[in-house]
Parts: C-alpha cells; sequence; structure tokens
C-alpha cells in the first residue's frame, strides 16, 4: 500500500492525541479509580471497565471542550508525521467530535508547526457522519481506530487504516499499523500534491 499524502485522512482521539490514556490518568487523579490502559479493551469503554457514568461523562465533557488547556499529548510520531504530510498536502482531520474549534485550539499549543492554513478539521458530531464528509473531500484511506467506522468506510469504498488500540486489535482484516513510524512507511512521499494544497486545505 503506497498513500499520496493529499488522498489521507486522520481521526483524532486515540489516532493523533492520546487521548484514552488521559483519560485513565484523569479518572485516577479525580476520582480514585485503579483501571489500567490495557483494561480498555471495547470502543464502548463503560462495558469493560467499573466506572460510575457521571464521572465518565465528567472527564469526557472536560476532554471534549477543554483538549487545548490540558496535558493531552500526540502519540508518539504523530508530529513529525503530520508536520511532513502539512508541508506537502495539508492535514486534514475529520472527527466525530461535536466542535472543530477545540481541536484547532489544540493543534495551535502542541502541534504550532502546522500552520492554520495548513490544517482543516472536520467535527461530524458523530461517527457515522464521518463517511459523508470523506466522500465529499476526495479522500481514499482514512486512519482510525474505531473498528465499526473502518468496516462502514471498507463497505463504502474508502480504505480503512486501524490505529492499532487494546479496543481494536481483533475481529477484522484491515491494515492496522501499531505506530506513526509504520503509518509514514505506508505514505507516498514522491506522489504529487493533489486537490489538497497546504495552502488550500479542502473547504
Amino acid at each position: 500500500m503506497r498513500i499520496p499524502p493529499h488522498s489521507l485522512a486522520f481521526d483524532f482521539d486515540g489516532v493523533i492525541a492520546d487521548t484514552f490514556r488521559l483519560f485513565v490518568r484523569m479518572a485516577r487523579q479525580r476520582y480514585n479509580y485503579s483501571f489500567e490502559y490495557e483494561d480498555i479493551t471495547d470502543y464502548e469503554f463503560l462495558k469493560c471497565i467499573d466506572m460510575d457514568r457521571s464521572h465518565a461523562f465528567e472527564i469526557i465533557e472536560v476532554l471534549t471542550n477543554e483538549p487545548h488547556e490540558l496535558d493531552l499529548f500526540p502519540n508518539e510520531g504523530a508530529r513529525e508525521v503530520l508536520g511532513r504530510v502539512g508541508s506537502v498536502s495539508g492535514v486534514l482531520v475529520v472527527t466525530a467530535r461535536p466542535f472543530a474549534e477545540p481541536v484547532e485550539l489544540w493543534f495551535r499549543r502542541h502541534l504550532p508547526e502546522i500552520d492554520s492554513g495548513c490544517l482543516k478539521v472536520e467535527a461530524t458530531g458523530i461517527n457515522t457522519a464521518k463517511l459523508e464528509v470523506l466522500t465529499r473531500l476526495g479522500v481514499t484511506h482514512f486512519v482510525d481506530d474505531r473498528l465499526d467506522t473502518c468496516r462502514q468506510l471498507h463497505d463504502a469504498g474508502i480504505t480503512p487504516i486501524v490505529f492499532s488500540q487494546p479496543w481494536n486489535r481483533t475481529g477484522h482484516r484491515f491494515v492496522s499499523v501499531e505506530s506513526w513510524q509504520e503509518l509514514e512507511d505506508l505514505i507516498d512521499w514522491d506522489a504529487s500534491v493533489g486537490a489538497r494544497g497546504c495552502a488550500g486545505t479542502p473547504g
């Protein structure tokens, strides 16, 4: 598989940002829970960890609205690879979060080397709405950690790339990467820039 940079887009939580590891840390610090990151073996995490729903939703609200104010760090290698993608084709992020602005502010804090003109964030509100956005923007490959989304995209002709996490390591035959370094090796850096140039990310 060799993916032209301008044909590739990325999910945010669990792919670019190490969100679930911070969730575990906040649950431990705020409410004294003792579960570990590796215990989250289902994307619907309340099915596999013993946690009060109100506590979980309080943390999710903070992560959703204030990611730029937290120690929510990029996954290892994300900064370098996204910086390279941004320099040749612009970075397209498609997230099920309800608002794009907190993600844009997070990029400004944690990946300032990606100029705002080279970044586009599409917030769909729900995972099932990603397909329409990706189709409209001509994306052929999408990196996500949610298997249900990957199956939906695959059925529609978009190639999913699973970013390996404890909740997605079984039950699929999609291309999977363990790291951003592995993902970098799949990108065809010699491919010519398409419709999504750095100064004109799709919009």
